[in-house]
């Protein structure tokens, strides 16, 4: 069935599929976002909008037309494999961060043990 033949529903469900395919990136900070021209990421709505595309595989397995099951499938593994790149990022960025502030508080402790010793090295002087 090409997609010419399509009915008034099957074209609808295709305009849903790429309505939240197009907000998850959004969501995921991939392409930006339209109505503010500026990169956003979002993670927890761009897992909304991946979770909604998966419910629609599940319910239209059945009287849903092979390529439009296809764009569904495409959809959603495409945009589940750029959740997991991001949250890949997200874990890196955190783990970075973390051991930035590790390092600080090592250097502050160092430094407040040197001041220490120089005390009482003068103090004992």
């Amino acid at each position: 069935m090409s997609s010419t033949e399509f009915g008034k529903h099957d074209r609808t469900l295709v305009a849903l599929i790429t309505q939240y395919q197009t907000l998850a990136m959004v969501s995921l900070g991939k392409i930006q976002n339209p109505a503010t021209a500026k990169m956003e990421r979002d993670l927890d709505q761009a897992r909304i909008f991946i979770d909604i595309l998966e419910m629609l595989k599940v319910k239209c397995r059945t009287d849903t037309p092979a390529d439009i099951l296809r764009l569904l499938d495409t959809a959603v593994m495409d945009l589940q494999l750029n959740y997991l790149d991001e949250k890949k990022k997200e874990a890196a960025a955190s783990d970075e961060q973390e051991s930035s502030t590790a390092e600080a508080t090592a250097e502050a402790t160092q430094e407040a043990d040197e001041g220490e010793t120089e005390a009482r090295d003068e103090a004992e002087s």
